[in-house]
């Protein structure tokens, strides 16, 4: 425990003059600059504050000497010489605090920094401080990262920060989530509380990302159930997003992305990407609860709830080199359901790296409304069963069927999309009319398997399941 003679004995201290007070009244607890008169009045009990030359404009040293007795200092030292008046020698006596006066041509900030330095190595101070900010810390468990370092920086006194790569100069203390770093808390000083404190930080801060992390967990794979849910298994699927907190009685917007150099599914670098950049977005504020991002189907689903049905766009540059697709505004667990579906479809239309929107997409918005209904889907199915029967063939019956009819019937265009001679097209789409028992030439019976083919191709699902590849 440091007092102000002690501190007049180091190499910081001994260009300090003691003018009046006691030297020994209270324990040196810290050192600070005061530039204004307010910050001397914010001081903590037994600091020794050095005051500049603008805050002593317009108070004397009596004043000071008042305002450093309130608040329980240990010393003041004013700039340049100061005299000894018995009020001066009075004041400081009553008020218990040392008054001293520094060297003029000595800068404040090298006296803060030497005097600082020598008070950090104070082993019973180090103790006091660390206990007091891990104390700190335990007193508001449960509190978001920006209260958590905003403590740890008020109880030690340096400012502690979060970066995900460490620099090669800086301090630092890793955070780690399910034994994995997951980034660095940093600091600037040579304060060995501070270090101490920062391990507790980062360990404090893994815990609340962790939990964080756990809850997201449980709210994406309640809503992919909920996605996944058939007609009859909404409610149950709904309650239970519910209860883990999804906001399924709002109004819901989707957005589904996919990655044009990734055509089997986004990287997990990319959808850490996306969270970062949809955590940090503008509109977020907006938002009835935290959005939603999940990996969906062959691509991330982002979904965004308000309590008010919303019109416009989303920003353009949310997305960054991906392609996305936007669902319209949809209320309920039902409207939840529709406006993915919706957003996966606008994907399927948007050029790459682009975003299509659901409500423009014309004719195909029709087509797309029907990919995602389990009804439609299911007849599709029925109607296309027969093909599965066709052995090597079975696997390349649906496609080449949609290329026929999308080519009106034209073989030749017909083998230009499908990449084959117009024979192999002609015997291909021979044995799937006998095996559909369909006649080809019929507008309506084209017209069903037109739309059927639609609708298998673009839930991509198994044969005799209604569960999307990618999903599975």
């Amino acid at each position: 425990m440091h007092h102000v003679s002690d501190l007049l004995r180091t190499p910081a201290g001994r260009r300090l003059t003691l003018v009046a007070g006691p030297w020994d009244a209270r324990a040196v607890e810290s050192v600070i600059l005061a530039d204004e008169m307010r910050e001397l009045e914010a001081a903590a009990r037994g600091a020794l504050a050095i005051l500049s030359r603008h805050a002593m404009h317009g108070a004397g040293v009596l004043e000071a000497l008042a305002v450093a007795g309130r608040r329980e200092l240990a010393a003041i030292v004013v700039p340049g010489p100061s005299g000894t008046s018995p009020d001066i020698v009075g004041a400081a006596r009553r008020a218990g605090v040392a008054l001293l006066t520094g060297a003029s041509d000595q800068p404040l900030s090298e006296t803060v920094l030497g005097l600082s330095a020598v008070l950090r190595a104070d082993p019973t101070l180090l103790l006091r401080r660390t206990r007091d900010a891990i104390e700190g810390l335990g007193a508001i468990e449960g509190a978001g990262e920006d209260d958590i370092l905003r403590a740890a920086s008020g109880a030690i006194g340096v400012e502690y920060g979060v970066t995900e790569v460490a620099g090669p100069s800086a301090n630092s203390a890793v955070i780690r989530v399910d034994g994995r770093p997951d980034g660095y808390v940093c600091w600037d000083g040579e304060d060995p509380a501070a270090a101490i404190v920062a391990g507790v930080v980062a360990t404090t801060l893994g815990r609340v990302r962790a939990s964080a992390r756990a809850a997201e967990g449980a709210r994406e794979q309640a809503v992919l159930a909920l996605l996944r849910a058939g007609v009859k298994e909404v409610r149950t699927a709904a309650r239970r997003a519910r209860h883990e907190g999804v906001p399924v009685e709002g109004w819901h917007v989707a957005v589904f992305l996919r990655d044009p150099a990734s055509p089997a599914g986004p990287a997990e670098a990319v959808t850490r990407q996306v969270r970062r950049a949809v955590a940090t977005a503008s509109w977020n504020e907006d938002l009835a609860g935290p959005p939603l991002v999940t990996r969906w189907q062959d691509g991330i689903l982002v979904l965004l709830t308000t309590d008010e049905q919303v019109a416009g766009d989303l920003p353009a540059d949310a997305w960054p080199r991906l392609t996305a697709g936007i669902g319209t505004c949809q209320p309920g667990p039902d409207g939840l359901r529709r406006t993915a579906s919706q957003a996966r479809a606008a994907a399927a239309r948007a050029a790459a790296g682009e975003a299509a929107r659901f409500d423009r997409l014309g004719v195909h918005a029709i087509l797309a409304e029907l990919g995602g209904s389990d009804s439609a889907l299911v007849a599709a199915r029925d109607m296309l069963a027969p093909l599965d029967g066709l052995g090597v063939l079975a696997d390349h019956a649906v496609p080449t069927l949609k290329a026929y009819l999308d080519s009106w019937g034209s073989r030749t265009r017909a083998a230009e999309l499908l990449n084959l001679h117009p024979n192999a097209v002609a015997h291909r789409i021979r044995r799937i009319s006998e095996a559909l028992g369909a006649d080809l030439s019929d507008p309506q019976t084209r017209f069903a398997l037109h739309v059927a083919c639609h609708v298998v191709l673009d839930r991509e699902c198994l044969p005799g399941t209604t569960d999307a590849v990618s999903s599975l």
